[in-house]
């Protein structure tokens, strides 16, 4: 009885698809997106979003670091830290 051969890897190298990077230039950074307003809000009423100390520290219960207060009394935060419970 004659033996079986594998037809396997013998099709054609052009039916393969090519590895495509996906283009990401069109989208933001998630450091260029503001953040949620609610979000920063709920982050400041439980005291997880401070400013530094006078010694540059970040007080420990606080996971965000307030960058920025605007004239209209938004923040910007930037995460420091996860929370260790």
């Amino acid at each position: 009885m004659p033996k079986k051969t594998s037809k396997r890897g013998t099709k054609s190298q052009k039916n393969k698809r090519k590895a495509v990077a996906p283009d990401h230039s069109a989208k933001a950074s998630p450091a260029q997106l503001p953040s949620d307003p609610r979000f920063v809000r709920d982050l400041l009423t439980r005291g997880e979003a401070a400013e530094l100390t006078k010694d540059g520290k970040l007080p420990l219960s606080a996971t965000h670091v307030i960058q920025n207060k605007n004239p209209d009394g938004s923040v910007q935060v930037k995460r420091a830290r996860f929370k260790l419970f």
